[in-house]
């Protein structure tokens, strides 16, 4: 599986109250198929979703009650967002139609959300999708993608409000309580992806040495102008070979985004027909 997840750092300041480990990777599965997309209706077959997001249930109706419940959570989802003295509330799509029988879910993102997903040049977040729905705890993902965003820079703190905040663990949680639930399957699952990584408590001089944050540290990622053939496999003096890197193509310093091609006319006909009969069947 070759998804890349891949969206504007933004997305990280939004909370995911009280998602299962199975909505969210239907989520970022959605989100790793819409980019690009602008804010076009887009139809995603749901059998390729279930194979990306590794849905092991082979019951139909699991699979269904787990997409509905994230449509509507999607429809839920708000992005804050302070300029100035303005501050607006945003919705994130503006459609997200669940349909078994047609085994499709309709999608399309809202105008003021779309830079969220599609205007990401510098400043963005990307892993690949398999990583993420291998992880088994709702903390672990979320930690993931949080620490991800500083992936090069090998160090993250968070205030201990903060992080409650985006781990979505209830408020009454004390310090040993995170300990045991939120950060031990954090350390168990993680330090594969993060070379090294370590979680420190940042505490308060005053008296009981409340916790204030919490630190993450690990190896940075190295990152270089990218030259084709530089992990190509090469003989070396102990007759071993280099490993190969596979660069996703968006990555490399050459790659330009492929033009769109209009779909035949009888396929576009049948796009139109399945929308008018989803709509027919909501009205």
């Amino acid at each position: 599986m070759n998804e890349v997840v891949k969206y504007h750092n933004d997305l990280n300041s939004v909370s995911f109250r009280s998602w299962s480990a199975e909505e969210m990777n239907l989520f970022f599965t959605v989100i790793a198929k819409i980019r690009d997309n602008g804010i076009e209706t887009i139809i995603l077959e749901t059998d390729e979703l279930k194979e990306l997001t590794q849905f092991a249930d082979k019951h139909h109706k699991r699979w269904e009650e787990v997409m509905v419940k994230a449509g509507k959570k999607v429809m839920n989802l708000q992005y804050y967002e302070t300029t100035g003295r303005n501050f607006s509330i945003m919705n994130l799509f503006q459609e997200f139609t669940v349909n078994p029988d047609e085994q499709m879910i309709v999608v399309s993102a809202t105008a003021r959300f779309e830079y969220i997903i599609n205007k990401i040049q510098a400043n963005f977040t990307t892993y690949e999708l398999e990583e993420f729905v291998n992880l088994q705890s709702t903390y672990s993902k979320t930690a993931y993608r949080l620490l991800k965003q500083w992936r090069t820079v090998g160090k993250k703190e968070f205030k201990i409000e903060t992080f409650k905040r985006m781990m979505d663990m209830p408020d009454y949680y004390k310090p040993s309580e995170i300990d045991r639930l939120v950060l031990k399957p954090i350390m168990k699952e993680l330090p594969q992806f993060f070379k090294g990584l370590k979680v420190k408590k940042v505490k308060s001089n005053k008296r009981g040495n409340p916790v204030l944050a919490y630190e993450f540290t690990w190896s940075k990622e190295q990152t270089e102008e990218w030259v084709d053939g530089k992990y190509d496999k090469k003989p070396n003096r102990s007759g071993k070979t280099v490993r190969k890197e596979n660069l996703p193509d968006w990555a490399k310093k050459d790659y330009v985004q492929p033009k769109e091609v209009m779909l035949p006319k009888e396929k576009q006909d049948e796009f139109n027909k399945r929308l008018a009969r989803i709509h027919a069947n909501r009205n």
